[in-house]
């Protein structure tokens, strides 16, 4: 039997929450959890854990793109910008360069520290998916406090494995998600 598309979507979105106290049982769950194979959607901690990224092997962010390709515009803004202003207003320079290099690159630089610190903000707003205006439904106010969380997205068949093993790692319970 072939799922449609919208089914299979709904499918996606179900799966377990597990709530755990100690950080070490979180990492262990999470290690047992990729090495099923199984998809975890989220993590929730109540401060950044370096731990926690590791055990996930996350990806680096692609953050410091933009905050490179919003540096290297603005040099080329502040370059052009100086450039245009001496020839558009023709100052009478009395032998000196006609473009100077000192204001030249004061410019630059202001503008490149400009545009690579709106271009980051994008960057982190983009990836980051924000604003949220409202917290999941399944999401525990506990994790905010002194609770770690996992979700991992699983069929109806597999709960009762995955139960067994978030619980296995020291989960204090398992909740069932569906959205």
């Amino acid at each position: 039997m072939k799922l449609s598309r919208e089914q299979d979507t709904m499918a996606q979105k179900q799966g377990l929450l597990g709530s755990f106290a100690y950080l070490d049982d979180l990492l262990e769950a999470l290690k047992a959890v990729r090495e099923q194979g199984l998809t975890i959607d989220a993590v929730y901690s109540p401060l950044p854990r370096h731990e926690i990224r590791e055990a996930m092997r996350l990806k680096t962010s692609p953050v410091r793109y933009f905050t490179l390709t919003g540096g290297i515009l603005g040099v080329c803004t502040g370059v052009f910008l100086v450039v245009y202003t001496v020839l558009q207003w023709r100052f009478i320079v009395s032998g000196k360069p006609i473009v100077p290099f000192v204001p030249t690159v004061i410019v630059a630089f202001e503008f490149c520290i400009l545009l690579g610190v709106l271009f980051n903000l994008t960057g982190m707003l983009i990836n980051l998916r924000l604003p949220k205006f409202r917290l999941p439904a399944h999401y525990d106010v506990r994790f905010n406090q002194d609770r770690f969380g996992v979700l991992v997205l699983c069929s109806e068949s597999e709960r009762e494995g995955v139960s067994s093993l978030l619980m296995e790692a020291g989960a204090e319970e398992v909740q069932e998600v569906e959205e």
